[in-house]
């Protein structure tokens, strides 16, 4: 009887764990870059993802990273005061590394 249980046990792990798979999740990118106007890099711009989906801010280097972005299109803003927001729109097939330039109001 405990071999038989034990059996039973084992197995249901064996299920438990085949079915974590992650072929059923979809893949997800990395979108990076780095802030900047003609002259230097750009410190607390505001980097909103599909209108307040991801909210991020660049460091002090002008560099931001959002990660888990599914594919599909999606929008990006850019906003700080004293400059033009800028919007772009983009569709991930692999990591990307953009360089956003801001024009001054």
């Amino acid at each position: 009887m405990r071999t038989i249980i034990l059996i039973i046990a084992l197995l249901s792990l064996t299920l438990v764990f085949a079915g974590n798979n992650n072929e059923d999740k979809p893949k997800s990118f990395l979108i990076s870059g780095k802030v900047v106007d003609n002259t230097e890099s750009l410190t607390g711009v505001k980097v909103v993802l599909d209108g307040k989906k991801v909210v991020v801010y660049t460091d002090f280097e002008g560099n931001f990273t959002i990660e888990n972005i599914l594919a599909g299109e999606h929008t990006i803003s850019f906003s700080l005061i004293t400059y033009n927001n800028k919007e772009i729109t983009f569709d991930p097939t692999n990591d990307n590394n953009l360089k956003i330039e801001l024009e001054t109001k």
